[in-house]
């Protein structure tokens, strides 16, 4: 009989584990992103003041609704950034995507959103010629303070 209320916490605790790892990634994943805003070059660092200004980090998420996207901009290879109006969406491509900073971002998927593992497509701004492609990451959402009162 006792076994069984062992056996109930032994079990919750291993269903958890899931759950437990995937915050910690996700905390891995907007510190990573926080780290590599901070190490941008200093044309890095005015593409990220003009798109984040006072907005904090949230938790990742793993698609945007492309229809609400604004504007984008890369910031770096490895720190592309897509504005809402709301929110900014940092995304840390897997492996980075070389050659975006000075090229146009195309986005291959038909969807009504962008999402994680979707493959992005870097052209040359001044033929349109296709140069590399890569892979999204989850987004880490920056959101402007919500202010008390």
């Amino acid at each position: 009989m006792r076994t069984l209320p062992v056996a109930l916490a032994l079990a919750a605790i291993v269903g958890s584990a899931p759950l437990l790892a995937a915050d910690s990634r996700q905390d891995e994943l907007r510190e990573n992103t926080l780290a590599a805003i901070a190490g941008l070059d200093e044309r890095g660092q005015k593409i990220a003041r003009n798109y984040l200004k006072d907005r904090v980090a949230g938790k990742p998420v793993s698609c945007v609704p492309r229809m609400r996207l604004r504007r984008s901009a890369a910031a770096s290879d490895d720190v592309l950034m897509y504005d809402d109006g709301a929110v900014v969406y940092v995304n840390m491509p897997y492996l980075g995507c070389p050659r975006a900073r000075d090229n146009v971002l195309i986005s291959v998927s038909p969807s009504a959103q962008m999402c994680s593992g979707d493959i992005i497509q870097v052209a040359d701004v001044q033929v349109g010629i296709p140069m590399a492609s890569c892979t999204l990451n989850q987004f880490v959402p920056f959101r402007k303070p919500k202010t008390g009162g």
